[in-house]
């Protein structure tokens, strides 16, 4: 009766194990699930600026403004970043890495987003 019991307990605790995983992985209302989204602001572009969407760029900080620079020529400027997105590049040493998401011609501004 032993070796019956530990057997019939074993196959029913592994069982348990596997309803447990598989409740952990379906999604309910409050499932918390990683966001990998970028934090993006509005850059004034330069006149001369040409650009397209999905390049990448180099945005800098310059006192309490973000510099967007491809190379070493000035694209874009932001003058008012929300303060969690300059506080981000301060911390990443002044520089970090953006993607243009999206572009307003007409009022000459470009969705910068930063990874």
């Amino acid at each position: 009766m032993g070796a019956d019991f530990i057997k019939r307990a074993a196959k029913t605790f592994v069982k348990r194990w596997d309803e447990g995983r598989r409740m952990l992985s379906t999604a309910d209302l409050f499932t918390r699930e990683p966001v990998c989204g970028a934090h993006s602001t509005a850059f004034d572009l330069e006149r001369n600026a040409d650009v397209f969407i999905g390049e990448r760029l180099t945005v800098e900080k310059d006192g309490e403004t973000l510099v967007a620079r491809h190379g070493l020529s000035e694209i874009a400027r932001a003058l008012h970043p929300p303060a969690d997105l300059l506080e981000a590049v301060e911390r990443s040493c002044g520089i970090a890495m953006g993607t243009i998401e999206t572009i307003h011609v007409a009022a000459n501004i470009a969705e910068i987003s930063l990874c």
